[in-house]
């Protein structure tokens, strides 16, 4: 357990990644590895992702620790502006590697009730945004609804450290999920799988710029935002392997320090034991 927690802060030193929607569920092992083209803020990126969870012999195997990862290899803007001429602008923007989302899951009660501390670190070159240390508390609950269905919900408080003599605010927000099962065959672990994710966040407490004069520094920029996410993928045994393949996309909806609105579509393979 020790080693394993000291690889993956070595990873985190050189792996950095986007925050993506998971659904909520009890903790447990997986590696999923894939690719994902976005479109945000009218810049086109292509990025490798992956993401990472491990669940260990603690609370009887109701504990995780998890880690979300992404490079951005290409990222791409063009403007076109129609006036005596037809001008083109293009650009390549810094690629390199996004922020990092490293987090801790624990159920330690019977109940279905559990929480998720997550932090965020400094993002690489290849994020222009978030560059703030982020701790997150999550309180979540999973409802087994059915054999084949889990359905979940969290609460999300996030707190943004200074950063430059600035400082995000703190936030607040409400994630549902569902995971549902179709054409499943459970002795075979053979099936198909709809994963849905849904966040409604907003800032509580405004940002302030500490370079300015203090009558000056709240930044006035409250907001509330969306943010979506559905994936599909078909789940079988391989040379007695568990793997899985399938397809995501996610939409941001929100406005200026809030969910720019942006389009991540992805495809990804997934070893769940």
């Amino acid at each position: 357990m020790i080693k394993l927690f000291i690889l993956i802060i070595l990873i985190v030193n050189w792996v950095h990644g986007t925050e993506v929607l998971h659904p909520i569920n009890y903790p447990k092992t997986q590696i999923q590895l894939g690719g994902t083209v976005e479109l945000y803020d009218d810049i086109y990126s292509g990025d490798m992702d992956f993401s990472l969870e491990y669940s260990y012999h603690i609370f009887g195997n109701r504990s995780s620790i998890y880690l979300d990862g992404a490079f951005r290899f290409l990222s791409y803007s063009y403007e076109l502006t129609p006036t005596d001429y037809l001008h083109n602008y293009c650009n390549l923007h810094v690629n390199g590697f996004n922020e990092t989302y490293l987090g801790l899951k624990i159920m330690p009660f019977p109940i279905d009730i559990g929480l998720d501390f997550n932090l965020q670190l400094l993002p690489g070159e290849g994020s222009q945004k978030n560059n703030f240390y982020r701790l997150a508390f999550q309180p979540y609950y999973v409802y087994p609804f059915s054999k084949n269905l889990t359905i979940g919900t969290s609460l999300r408080f996030l707190n943004y450290l200074e950063n430059n003599h600035f400082n995000r605010g703190s936030e607040i927000g409400i994630l549902f999920s569902t995971a549902y099962k179709f054409f499943w065959n459970e002795s075979l672990k053979k099936g198909w799988h709809l994963d849905q994710a849904i966040l409604y966040q907003r800032r509580i407490i405004q940002s302030k710029n500490y370079n300015l004069s203090s009558p000056y520094r709240e930044m006035k920029d409250n907001y509330g935002g969306i943010k979506s996410r559905i994936e599909i993928y078909y789940s079988r045994k391989i040379l007695s392997i568990p793997l899985a393949f399938g397809l995501n996309y996610q939409i941001n909806k929100g406005n200026l320090f809030g969910f720019e609105t942006g389009h991540r579509i992805g495809f990804f393979a997934k070893w769940q034991p």
